[in-house]
């Protein structure tokens, strides 16, 4: 890859808007609003709607369709899940973001079980930045 663009836009640019949306999702919480999956989902069905009128035409296929279904009921309850624990128990999104992030070590194990990745990583570099990330969330989510 010569160059940076591709992890800034599907790296660097998503970490700040999830960033962003954490805050938001915490917002609703105390705002004591019950429909946040609702409104969250409106609001990635209209920007879907627009990705597709503005990027590459794609085929629809049955599979594909029912991969990102799959994802969408993954994502859903996870945000449910975190909206619940915000507004029910009143927990910090300071506190709870660095552990949710690390969501990356399931993606990694996944990946690397699932989809054949596991020749791509290198074993020394996985162990420690697991490590760190561990770490690292439980240090934060403790400060």
């Amino acid at each position: 890859m010569n160059s940076v663009w591709p992890i800034v836009i599907g790296g660097v640019l998503p970490a700040l808007f999830w960033g962003i949306t954490a805050i938001f999702q915490k917002q609703s919480a105390t705002s004591a609003t019950g429909f946040y999956l609702i409104a969250f989902g409106a609001a990635c069905a209209l920007a879907g709607l627009i990705a597709a009128l503005i990027w590459r035409p794609a085929p629809w296929t049955a599979e594909g369709l029912g991969f990102a279904a799959t994802s969408g009921a993954c994502f859903a309850v996870g945000t449910g899940l975190i909206s619940f624990a915000l507004f029910t128990y009143g927990v910090p999104v300071s506190k709870l973001a660095p552990i949710w992030s690390c969501n990356v070590l399931v993606t990694l194990a996944i990946g690397a079980v699932f989809l054949g990745e596991a020749s791509e990583l290198d074993t020394m570099k996985l162990v420690a930045g697991t490590l760190l990330i561990i770490s690292g969330a439980l240090l934060v989510s403790s400060a």
